[in-house]
């Protein structure tokens, strides 16, 4: 079995060297995003060509009080729109993300991908609503250019979403920020040559948003998520999902595949793929939601989920592989070989950490 390494932080990193047998290190010094309060729902992508993670947006709760538990003691939600960039190339010095434009507007919980030195970005929400809209953000030395691409045919926020190739691939979410049930439309954008648009895919067997979606020998893979229905109230109420599904691009059918060994909404996106195995890290198993519907929560959160599991298609197997050193939830997957940055996130509601956490997958 892989032997499954986990830093939180870092006095010094180097790309590429041997890391210590070991299962987490604590330290004083951290890789962080330019944030101190941290985001979730933020985009972020690896640029091979400069050695480099490029990021953007996210939201948080800038003026909640300490120890908010209320939405009136959060505040008001923030959405934000500037890019940065962490260079990882430069030896064994501590790499620091830096501020190097900004987007047309603030998003988060978006679907993204790298295509060449740019980030497309497709879909997500702000403070004005659900987005359509899709952009294009290319690495120019050391500034940021953003333009438009193709909209999407619908509003999307909180989907999966996958590369093969050229080829960005956009499955459930949620239309609106009151839909009460989920999307199960799929879509994909050949990012060679965007202006032909997105083009319709064969629904999913279950519709899902917050799921997490990784690829092996071409087949996508969707896990997890949540669906919505309406309570009794009208309002929408959350069932958490285990099952796992698989789309063929070939023949463009969804079939399904053996379920995650637990429920869990918002992992790490789009799921890390080494040696045949996909990495499902993070994520919020929904314990504390599911027990505040029957009106007995735990007095304190318990945090979201630090166990990491891998997913091997060829044999159906999920196994426990370790744990990450933060329990977080709704952020991006940067997977460089067999190194894994998990980039801020929600570590309990409405909490954010600005910390990214490095999982290295020894063989």
């Amino acid at each position: 079995m892989n032997r499954l390494l986990v830093i939180s932080a870092l006095t010094a990193f180097c790309v590429g060297s041997a890391m210590a047998d070991i299962t987490s290190v604590a330290s004083d010094t951290w890789l962080q995003i330019p944030d101190k309060v941290g985001r979730a729902g933020m985009a972020a992508v690896l640029i091979p060509e400069t050695g480099g993670i490029l990021m953007t947006g996210g939201a948080n709760f800038p003026n909640a009080k300490p120890g908010a538990k209320t939405p009136a003691e959060r505040g008001a939600k923030a959405f934000y729109g500037d890019v940065c960039f962490m260079d990882l190339s430069k030896g064994c010095t501590t790499p620091q993300a830096v501020t190097i434009g900004s987007l047309p507007a603030p998003i988060g919980y978006a679907a993204y991908a790298a295509c060449g030195k740019s980030m497309i970005i497709a879909g997500g929400c702000n403070a004005d609503g659900h987005l359509a809209t899709v952009t294009c953000t290319e690495l120019k030395g050391n500034e940021a250019s953003t333009s438009m691409l193709p909209d999407l045919p619908t509003t999307i926020a909180y989907p999966a979403f996958a590369v093969i190739g050229t080829k960005l691939y956009v499955m459930g979410g949620q239309e609106k920020a009151d839909s009460v049930t989920c999307l199960s439309r799929s879509f994909v954008l050949d990012m060679a040559a965007p202006n032909k648009g997105w083009q319709e895919l064969a629904r999913m067997p279950e519709a899902r948003m917050l799921a997490a979606a990784g690829v092996i020998d071409g087949k996508i893979y969707v896990t997890g998520g949540c669906s919505l229905h309406p309570d009794a109230k009208g309002a929408a109420e959350r069932t958490y999902l285990h099952s796992t599904l698989c789309y063929e691009p070939e023949t463009d059918t969804w079939s399904s595949t053996a379920p995650m060994p637990e429920p869990l909404v918002g992992a790490a996106n789009p799921l890390p793929a080494v040696n045949g195995k996909l990495y499902v890290v993070a994520g919020d198993p929904g314990n504390f939601y599911r027990a505040s519907l029957t009106g007995n929560p735990p007095a304190i959160h318990p945090g979201q989920n630090k166990t990491v599991y891998s997913f091997t298609p060829a044999t159906g197997q999920w196994v426990k592989e370790g744990n990450n050193a933060t329990g977080v939830a709704t952020c991006p997957a940067v997977q460089w070989d067999d190194s894994i940055y998990i980039i801020s996130g929600e570590t309990h509601p409405g909490v954010r950490t600005p910390l990214i956490s490095n999982i290295q997958i020894n063989n």
